[in-house]
C-alpha cells in the first residue's frame, strides 16, 4: 500500500494507471449490489483532503441531472447527533482507505447505503462499506495525483452503473484523453510555471465541475510548492476575496461564462492569470494582454472528463514549478501521525 511514487512518474503514468483503474471499477461495479438511488433522495459524498475535493464536481453533475447531492466533510459528520442520517445513500472516498475521520464517519452511516471508492478498498475502509469500488491499488505520489483522476472517472462510471448520468463516450477513452493532455498542456505550462513558482501568493476560482479543480489545484500549490494559495467559487471570489490581488499574485481560473471577463479586473494591476478554458479567444475581452495566458481546452468535453483534463494541466503546471524550487514536491515538513490509521499489509490485486 504505496504512496512513494515521484510527483513527475505519477502524472506520466496515468494513461495507463487510468486504464487499470477503469477495468478494476467496471469489475467491482458488476459485482456490486447498489440500492436504486430514487429522485427526491439526497446523495452525500462523505471524504477529506483531495477525495473530498473531488466531491465538488460529484454534486455538480448531479445537480445539473436534477438529483440532490451534497459534499460532507468527514469530520463535519462526527460532529452530528448519534443517529443523525444526512442523506439517503452514501459515497465514502478515501483513496488510501485509512482516513480516520472518513472511517469514523462511515461507521455511523445506514448500512446498506455505504458506497466505498478506494484504492485499497482492503484497508481498513472495507469494515465500514457495502459496495466497495476499487481503483486498481496503484502506486500514487505523496501528494496524490492518479488517486484524484481515478476518482472522478468512478464516479463516471457509477452513475453510469445507476442509469442517473449516461457516462459517454469520453469516459471510455479516458486513457487516450489524458494522454493527449499531457501532450498538449506540457509546453504551456512550463512557460507559465516561471512566475508561479515566484508568486507570492495564487488564487485558483472555478465554478461547476471546475470547483473541484480550483479546489484540488489549490491544494497542489500548498502541498507541492509550499505557497500561500485559496480556492473560490468564481462568484464567491467577486464578493471580497480578490481584493488581496496584487503584484506577486497569479490567478488562476477554470470556466468559460463570467470566468471570462474576471481577468479584466486584475490584469493591469499586476497580477498574472491563467485562463483554462474552452471558449474562443473572441470571447475573451483580454486576450492578447501581456498578463493574461490563455490555456485551451477542448469544448466538447464534459461531464467529470473535463475536471480531469483540467487537474492534468495543473498537475504538469506543479511538476515544472518545482524545478525552480530547492525541495523535491515528495518531501512535507509537517508530519501529521492522526490523519491516517496504520498500515495494513494489502496491495494490488492480479
Amino acid at each position: 500500500m504505496s504512496h512513494n511514487a515521484l510527483f513527475v512518474d505519477a502524472i506520466r503514468a496515468q494513461p495507463k494507471e487510468l486504464a487499470l483503474a477503469h477495468f478494476a471499477l467496471a469489475r467491482d461495479l458488476q459485482r456490486a449490489r447498489l440500492a436504486e438511488w430514487m429522485p427526491g433522495e439526497t446523495v452525500a459524498v462523505v471524504a477529506m483532503g483531495a477525495s473530498s475535493h473531488s466531491g465538488n464536481a460529484f454534486v455538480a453533475v448531479l445537480a445539473e441531472a436534477g438529483f440532490r447531492a451534497v459534499n460532507l466533510t468527514a469530520s463535519d459528520v462526527l460532529l452530528a447527533a448519534d443517529g443523525f442520517q444526512p442523506a439517503d445513500h452514501y459515497v465514502v472516498v478515501s483513496e488510501s482507505g485509512r482516513s480516520p475521520e472518513t472511517i469514523e464517519a462511515a461507521r455511523g452511516l445506514t448500512v446498506g447505503r455505504r458506497i466505498g471508492i478506494s484504492n485499497f478498498p482492503e484497508a481498513q475502509i472495507g469494515e465500514v462499506i457495502d459496495a466497495p469500488l476499487g481503483l486498481g491499488g496503484f502506486n500514487d505520489s505523496p501528494v496524490y495525483t492518479i488517486g484524484y483522476t481515478a476518482t472522478l472517472l468512478a464516479y463516471a462510471l457509477l452513475l453510469d452503473r445507476l442509469a442517473i448520468v449516461p457516462a459517454g463516450p469520453e469516459v471510455e477513452q479516458i486513457s487516450a484523453i489524458v494522454e493527449g493532455a499531457l501532450n498538449a498542456f506540457d509546453s504551456i505550462a512550463e512557460s507559465v510555471s516561471r512566475f508561479v513558482g515566484e508568486a507570492d501568493a495564487i488564487d485558483v476560482i472555478g465554478r461547476g465541475t471546475s470547483f473541484a479543480s480550483a479546489a484540488e489545484t489549490a491544494l497542489l500549490i500548498r502541498e507541492g510548492l509550499r505557497i500561500p494559495s485559496g480556492s473560490y467559487e468564481t462568484f464567491q471570489y467577486l464578493h471580497g476575496p480578490m481584493e488581496s490581488a496584487a503584484p506577486g499574485t497569479v490567478l488562476i481560473i477554470f470556466g468559460d461564462g463570467r470566468e471570462l471577463t474576471v481577468p479584466d479586473a486584475v490584469v493591469d494591476s499586476g497580477v498574472r492569470v491563467i485562463l483554462v478554458t474552452a471558449a474562443p479567444e473572441s470571447a475573451i475581452p483580454s486576450a492578447g494582454h501581456a498578463n493574461l495566458t490563455i490555456v485551451p481546452l477542448d469544448p466538447s468535453l464534459d461531464g467529470f472528463v473535463r475536471p480531469i483534463v483540467e487537474i492534468v494541466f495543473s498537475q504538469l503546471l506543479l511538476a515544472h514549478a518545482m524545478g525552480r524550487k530547492p525541495f523535491p514536491i515528495e518531501e512535507f515538513i509537517y508530519e501529521q501521525h492522526d490523519t491516517k490509521v496504520e498500515e495494513m499489509g494489502v496491495g494490488r490485486e492480479a
